[in-house]
C-alpha cells in the first residue's frame, strides 16, 4: 500500500466545489488574437497536423497547460467563440494539434484508434458495453482504471450536444479525499489497497482479465486517482473475490461524496467547445440524456487521452 496522504489540502485551486461555476475565468480560456490570426493565416497547414507551424497557439497551450492544469483547477475549456470563422473538419484538425501540443496520445482500444468517438451505440454496462458507449448517466469516474499506466490527460472535443440531458460533471479528488479523511479514515485507507478492475474484454490471448491497482495513491507529493464502480464490481465478480465490508463502505462513501452536487461542477458544453482535464485529479461523467432521432444532431464527442511528455 502506498503512503496515505494524512493532512487535509486548502489551496483554493485543488478543493473546488459547485462554486467553481461562479468564477469561469479559472477554467475558460480565450485564445489571444495572435495565435487565432495564425491558425487563420494558415489554414493550409491544418491538414499536416504539424504542431510546429504554429508557434504561437503552441506557446500559449504550454502555457495553459501549466497554469490551468498542473498549477490550477486540473482542467482547462476552450471557448467555441474562438472558432468563428473556421468549419467543422478545421477545427477537429486544431483539436488534434493541441492534444499532440499537450503530450504524446495513446492508443485507446484494441483497434488501435488514438481518437474514440463518444456517442451512444445501443450498449449498456451490464452487458460489457464500456461507459462512452451508452447514454448512462450518473457514474463519476476516470478514464481507462483498467489500465495499468493510465493517460495523464483527457480531452474531449463537443461535435454535438444531446437533445435532452448529457451535462458533463467535473469534481476534484481533492475535495473528495478531505471529506472522506474528515468522516471515514478507515474507509479512506482501505481505498490505498488495490482493487480488480475489469478489462472489459481488451485483454490479450492469456492476459489477465482484470488489473490489480489501488484507487488512491500518493507519491511525489501528488494525489492520484482511479475509479470506475462498474469496472470494479466486475473485476471482483471476475476473480471470484467478494470485497471486504470496509471495501464496500469506502466504495459507498466515494460514491456518494462524488455525486455530491455541492461538489461538483456541471457543464453543458457547445458545439466546437473543447476541454482537457487531469485525469489523477478530475472525476467527471455527465447526466443520462435523450438523443435526437437525426443522425446527423445525436449527441457526438471526440475525445483522446494523452501522456504528458
Amino acid at each position: 500500500m502506498s503512503r496515505i496522504l494524512q493532512k487535509i489540502i486548502v489551496e483554493e485551486d485543488f478543493i473546488w466545489n459547485k462554486n467553481l461555476e461562479n468564477n469561469q475565468e479559472k477554467f475558460l480560456v480565450k485564445l489571444s488574437s495572435e495565435t487565432i490570426d495564425q491558425l487563420r493565416m494558415n489554414k493550409k497547414e491544418l491538414s499536416n497536423l504539424d504542431k510546429l507551424g504554429f508557434p504561437k497557439l503552441k506557446n500559449e497551450i504550454n502555457e495553459l497547460k501549466i497554469r490551468k492544469i498542473l498549477s490550477g483547477v486540473g482542467f482547462f475549456i476552450i471557448d467555441k467563440k474562438n472558432f468563428l470563422g473556421f468549419s467543422k473538419d478545421e477545427i477537429k484538425k486544431i483539436y488534434e494539434i493541441i492534444c499532440n501540443m499537450l503530450g504524446t496520445l495513446y492508443i485507446q482500444n484494441i483497434n488501435s484508434d488514438k481518437i474514440v468517438e463518444i456517442k451512444d451505440e445501443g450498449k449498456s454496462m451490464m452487458s460489457g458495453g464500456r461507459y462512452h458507449q451508452t447514454k448512462k448517466g450518473g457514474s463519476y469516474h476516470t478514464d481507462s482504471p483498467h489500465w495499468t499506466n493510465v493517460p495523464d490527460l483527457v480531452g474531449m472535443l463537443c461535435i454535438n450536444p444531446a437533445k435532452k440531458g448529457g451535462t458533463s460533471k467535473f469534481a476534484s479528488t481533492y475535495t473528495i479525499h478531505n471529506q472522506l479523511l474528515k468522516e471515514q479514515k478507515d474507509g479512506l485507507k482501505a481505498l490505498y489497497e488495490k482493487f480488480y478492475f475489469d478489462k472489459r474484454g481488451e485483454n490479450k490471448n492469456n492476459e489477465s482479465e482484470t488489473v490489480f491497482e489501488p484507487i488512491f495513491v500518493f507519491k511525489d507529493n501528488k494525489l492520484s486517482f482511479r475509479f470506475l464502480m462498474d469496472y470494479i464490481v466486475a473485476g471482483h465478480e471476475i476473480q471470484n473475490a467478494p470485497l471486504s465490508k470496509l471495501q464496500e463502505t469506502a466504495l459507498q462513501s466515494l460514491e456518494e461524496i462524488s455525486k455530491n452536487e455541492n461538489n461538483v461542477l456541471s457543464c453543458n458544453l457547445k458545439p466546437n467547445d473543447m476541454i482537457f482535464f487531469d485525469n489523477h485529479r478530475i472525476l467527471h461523467g455527465r447526466t443520462e440524456f435523450e438523443d435526437y432521432e437525426d443522425e446527423n444532431r445525436k449527441r457526438y464527442f471526440l475525445r483522446t487521452w494523452i501522456k504528458f511528455e
